[in-house]
């Protein structure tokens, strides 16, 4: 009986065994891998002054294929200040690349990026740029590109997709050649910067600018930054707002949000937008642009907020906001929106100097939320 028991448990344990094999082997091919792996041709320039080119983060200065490259993020590896990139790409529908540097060596003039944002069917997307030393004055590109797809989506769009990548590492290295060997954008370049300029439509109107600065604050400006960089919660100490809170996960390392929803107590109470287009605890700045509740005739609102280091426990904020305004409203209306505008920071200022000096909010916010409990 022990005989055939164990011969009974022995199969089990086989065949259990032997199943989960075959699920986690079903797993793993949940996936389709496409790998493109190709070499320039050489170029007449040395290895140092090709990396040169590939590490710095504006590509597409040279490159047909970016419209345009924003950087931003923390210091991950020495002497790269920033980690992450999001570029207009050059193709039907103008989308985003959003990149996250994931590997930067100097030494062996490497360089490697993941994809941070992309469509639902691809599941991890990795690109690395070698400069490969050909001899004196000669080197050459290696692009690795390293694409994971569903299963399913991959038996349709495998081929199209991988031809795709070639065809755009073979653009690459048509404008980097020109660009490395002369010092020019290539024809195709130019042609794509004369294509911008003509789609671009000019819109005629009054730009507002001002520059405002608080008083010396005496706190620490990491004390100060640790207030201002909670973007969601900056009601909770100004009276111009009655509310706000964030929403959406944030774009930026170490933000609390990508955008806010604020309710603000101009004209009896009204609702806006506003979205973060720069934010950085190292430079202890942010800036956000209004997105919506601006009145029809204000075309774009930014705001730019910036700690500056005084001294020992001395610190202050710097704000640069800028408006643009339609001609004819800027015209007649421009002096009192300024007015208006001018008035509503110099509060948001004042009031962030007691509360960050005080840990109090100001008498006008107490009253504000007294009346907000009645």
């Amino acid at each position: 009986m022990k005989t055939i028991k164990s011969i009974l448990l022995t199969i089990a344990l086989t065949f259990v065994g032997g199943l989960n094999t075959v699920v986690m082997a079903q797993k793993e091919q949940r996936f389709t891998e496409i790998t493109s792996d190709k070499t320039s041709q050489t170029m007449n320039v040395s290895q140092d002054s090709l990396w040169k080119i590939i590490s710095s983060p504006d590509l597409s200065r040279w490159s047909t294929l970016l419209d345009s490259t924003f950087v931003f993020g923390e210091e991950k590896f020495d002497g790269v200040n920033w980690s992450s990139r999001v570029s207009q790409v050059n193709s039907r529908g103008h989308h985003e690349s959003h990149e996250s540097l994931i590997d930067y060596n100097n030494a062996e003039r490497k360089i490697k990026f993941a994809s941070t944002e992309f469509p639902g069917f691809i599941i991890s997307n990795e690109t690395e740029w070698r400069v490969i030393d050909k001899g004196e004055n000669k080197s050459a590109l290696r692009i690795v590109v390293r694409m994971r797809m569903k299963k399913f989506h991959a038996a349709f769009l495998k081929r199209p997709m991988l031809k795709a990548i070639n065809n755009n590492a073979e653009g690459v290295f048509y404008d980097i050649r020109f660009f490395a060997e002369t010092g020019f954008i290539s024809p195709t370049k130019h042609r794509r910067m004369e294509i911008l300029l003509e789609e671009e439509k000019p819109r005629r109107y009054k730009e507002i600018k001002r520059h405002l600065s608080s008083e010396i604050i005496n706190v620490s400006a990491d004390s100060l930054w640790a207030i201002c960089r909670q973007f969601d919660r900056t009601a909770e100490w100004t009276s111009t707002l009655n509310h706000s809170y964030g929403t959406d996960n944030p774009k930026f390392e170490g933000a609390t949000c990508n955008e806010r929803t604020c309710e603000t107590n101009i004209g009896g109470g009204s609702t806006v937008k506003e979205e973060l287009i720069l934010f950085s605890d190292k430079n202890k700045e942010l800036s956000y642009n209004l997105t919506e509740g601006a009145p029809d005739f204000v075309l774009h609102v930014n705001n730019h907020w910036r700690i500056i280091e005084i001294g020992l426990n001395q610190s202050r904020i710097e704000m640069n906001v800028t408006m643009h305004l339609k001609p004819f409203a800027g015209f007649f209306l421009g002096c009192v929106i300024t007015k208006q505008m001018t008035k509503q920071v110099s509060i948001v200022l004042e009031e962030l100097k007691i509360y960050a000096e005080t840990g109090k909010v100001s008498e006008a916010k107490k009253r504000q939320v007294e009346k907000k409990k009645k």
